[in-house]
């Protein structure tokens, strides 16, 4: 029986047809790879060879959302990083999405009075860091040598010191984030906390 693609189903097409192979979208419409092509051909798309998917198309939402929660636009934030939530098919961008939602939640007083790290290291380390805290969240992820063992607590040091403009341990520790997880690299690309690095060669070579 032929597919039966719904609106929703090509809206999906439309936006990450280029950026997946055949076998990765035939398995996620539960039918077969010739009719996702024969879909694909009809909307002006071709699937991606690779198997490496490439950037998700939602990194901008999750930029923007990162960037609002920074300027304590907390609504706006919520609503970028709830996209991306609710679109990404990219499992570690929703992950830490999620973080920064929790944390942007707690500051506008979404969780009606709950701790502000609901016991999670992490989470706390992000909140403080969205609150300038930054001598803090530096702490919580020097704690028992996080940011050497675990790649969301290196990148997070990395991104604090960034934006305190110390460029060597913000490249020490991006270096480490990008090694322990490679995709931390286009995270880093598109990452406005780096902005003070853009013109650093070593952080050019980093995400080259």
């Amino acid at each position: 029986m032929a597919k039966r693609w719904k609106k929703e189903d090509q809206t999906y097409l439309k936006r990450y047809g280029k950026s997946r192979t055949l076998a990765e979208l035939a398995k996620r419409f539960r039918t077969d790879e010739g009719s996702v092509a024969s879909k694909l051909k009809e909307l002006g798309l071709t699937a991606k060879d690779s198997a490496d998917a490439g950037p998700d198309p939602l990194l901008d939402d999750f930029a923007q959302g990162v960037r609002a929660a920074q300027e304590k636009k907390y609504k706006d934030a919520v609503k970028h990083l709830e996209k991306v939530i609710a679109e990404s098919d990219t499992p570690q961008l929703v992950d830490r999405a999620r973080q920064y939602l929790a944390a942007a939640e707690v500051r506008r007083g979404g969780h009606g009075g709950q701790s502000d790290d609901g016991g999670d290291p992490y989470l706390a380390a992000v909140v403080e860091k969205n609150r300038g805290n930054f001598e803090e969240a530096l702490a919580i992820c020097s704690a028992g040598g996080r940011q050497s063992k675990d790649e969301r607590f290196a990148y997070l040091a990395a991104s604090i010191h960034a934006l305190r403009e110390e460029a060597d341990p913000a490249l020490k520790f991006l270096s480490l984030a990008v090694d322990m997880n490679a995709s931390n690299r286009i995270h880093a690309h598109y990452d406005p906390d780096f902005v003070s690095l853009r013109d650093s060669e070593e952080f050019k070579r980093l995400l080259a």
